[in-house]
């Protein structure tokens, strides 16, 4: 027992060495009522929150970036459903 709590309290202590310095979340521009998910490619263009202007991944990459998770998302705002991705993106 005392060598899995000393296992699980070193991994603890280091599990904040692993994060990023710095986080954003970006979002593509939502579906048309009349379209289903749009492709997910190197075209897709993001805004992103705290970053000025659309940006594809190749230049969030140029930028120093680095995508850690890829979502779909949808809301509806009182209307039809519209569906559009979501970036969590990071710079260590």
């Amino acid at each position: 027992m005392k060598k899995v709590t000393l296992v699980c309290a070193v991994l603890l202590s280091a599990a904040p060495l692993a994060h990023a310095a710095e986080g954003r979340v970006c979002t593509s521009a939502p579906s048309t009522p009349r379209e289903t998910m749009k492709t997910f490619d190197a075209a897709t263009t993001f805004t992103c929150e705290g970053l000025d202007g659309a940006h594809r991944i190749s230049g969030l990459y140029k930028q120093g970036w680095t995508v850690a998770h890829v979502l779909p998302a949808s809301r509806s705002d009182d209307g039809p459903i519209r569906t559009y991705w979501v970036l969590v993106i990071e710079k260590r």
